[in-house]
């Protein structure tokens, strides 16, 4: 992305239709891990907002997190997709929370830095480092935010904004 070769098409969708099919798409893979899987959407069916995104970006961000709740939930636990909108002017807002290992409070503020790997418990598993750092890029591209809340042994919650304006 730095060297500008990282090309964004951007188009117009609705919030909830993005949600449902994002959320549909993970739905197998949670069911194979043995992880509850749930979506609750707080967004009125009929809000007339909109979001101008690179679908396939967003998707790849809400993949990483998704995939990083299934690599540290342990079979049995679950991840749930919560999704609201917020704010002046207003924005969506998508968590994603699991019932996994957590994150200590001094690894926290770096999940987000290149090839930074959390210590101890989540250091054991397979990745490169790369996942959350190009998440936030792709976010910031959009005019959104990422953040992470967390407590080790209890858990991770990474949510992300995208801007919205009305139809």
């Amino acid at each position: 992305m730095e060297t500008k070769q990282f090309h964004f098409q951007l188009t117009s969708t609705t919030c909830g239709a993005m949600v449902r099919q994002l959320f549909a798409k993970y739905e197998l893979d949670t069911a194979n891990a043995g992880i509850t899987y749930t979506l609750n959407m707080e967004i009125e069916e009929g809000e007339n907002m909109l979001l101008t995104i690179d679908s396939d970006r967003i998707e790849q961000v809400y993949a990483n997190l998704v995939y990083n709740a299934i690599k540290y939930t342990p079979k049995g636990g679950s991840i749930d997709v919560n999704v609201r909108i917020a704010g002046v002017p207003s924005e969506l807002i998508i968590r994603v929370t699991d019932s996994g290992v957590g994150i200590s409070e001094e690894d926290l503020p770096h999940i987000f830095e290149r090839f930074y790997k959390a210590s101890k418990s989540r250091s054991t598993k397979e990745g490169s480092g790369l996942g959350l750092a190009i998440a936030k890029e792709i976010v910031q591209y959009h005019g959104g935010q990422i953040w992470a809340e967390s407590r080790l042994g209890q858990g991770c919650s990474i949510s992300f904004s995208l801007p919205l304006h009305q139809i």
